[in-house]
């Protein structure tokens, strides 16, 4: 049977009466969005899928412009389920575009390859200079408490995040469970979860080298690692690996509670507008 084609598309502008607000908004299944919610630094959106999760044959193509002075934070209200392909892929495309002044950060929940699923993702992020940019992206081993540890058949990712034209970063990868794209991953814990946080923004770009020392000492039990790297020029990237989920939950709000200190800003509470 065929798998669902659904896109989302989100134009996020500022103003002075109104502060952010979404400008432009269309949707298709199996994409939603929740109520928008202005907090008074950041408008809280929730991008939604109202079914069981993705499943083979599945395309969905996300694409979200910040303007301006616009400050926009997305997350999800709960884990994306990826489920049995029977041997067809399930495909995601984001493209997200920061104009100089905006502020977008990328919070969604927790990335769930389920036992026999195949999934690829690809995300472009164009950025003008100015613009700031707060990237998670999630890897968890599958139903742990169901006994699925890294029985998935495939999942890939492909990522590439320019600013002023310029690449910054470029990132590929295909697990496989079962050959040696597992190695890295597996070194460290056998259930090892794996998450990305990248940081671009003009405040990142003179973080000297002591912010790899704060990451390093968020790690504070042999449950979770973490480093910092620096971007081209332009902000860092930090990993993180935990060796079950409730430390990889609480290291990811470590990271980002560290970097919103770092930026100077009060952190949004990504949870107000699930309720």
């Amino acid at each position: 049977m065929p798998g669902m084609t659904g896109s989302l598309c989100l134009i996020c502008a500022s103003s002075p009466e109104r502060g952010t607000y979404l400008a432009q908004q269309s949707f298709a299944a199996p994409m939603h969005i929740s109520k928008s919610y202005w907090d008074g630094e950041a408008l809280l959106v929730h991008l939604v899928n109202p079914t069981a999760g993705v499943f083979g044959g599945d395309s969905i193509r996300v694409h979200v412009k910040v303007e301006a002075g616009a400050r926009v934070l997305l997350s999800s209200p709960s884990a994306t389920r990826f489920h049995p392909s029977q041997g067809r892929v399930s495909h995601l495309e984001q493209v997200f575009e920061v104009h100089a002044g905006g502020s977008l950060d990328i919070y969604p929940e927790i990335s769930i390859p389920q036992r026999g699923s195949r999934s690829r993702q690809k995300t472009t992020i164009q950025m003008d200079l100015g613009g700031e940019l707060i990237y998670l992206e999630t890897l968890t081993p599958g139903r742990v408490a169901s006994g699925e540890i890294f029985v998935f058949d495939e999942y890939a990712w492909a990522t590439d995040i320019t600013v002023a034209g310029r690449l910054v970063l470029r990132e590929r990868a295909a697990i496989r469970p079962g050959d040696e794209s597992m190695a890295g991953l597996r070194a460290l814990f056998p259930a090892s979860y794996h998450a990305s946080i990248v940081v671009v923004s003009p405040r990142a770009e003179s973080w000297d080298a002591d912010i790899a020392s704060d990451v390093s000492s968020l790690s504070t039990n042999a449950r979770v690692v973490l480093a910092a790297s620096r971007l081209r020029g332009h902000g860092w990237i930090i990993r993180l690996l935990a060796s079950e989920g409730v430390a990889f939950q609480e290291g990811i709000r470590s990271v980002r509670a560290l970097i919103y200190n770092r930026l100077g800003r009060k952190q949004p509470d990504a949870r107000r507008n699930a309720l």
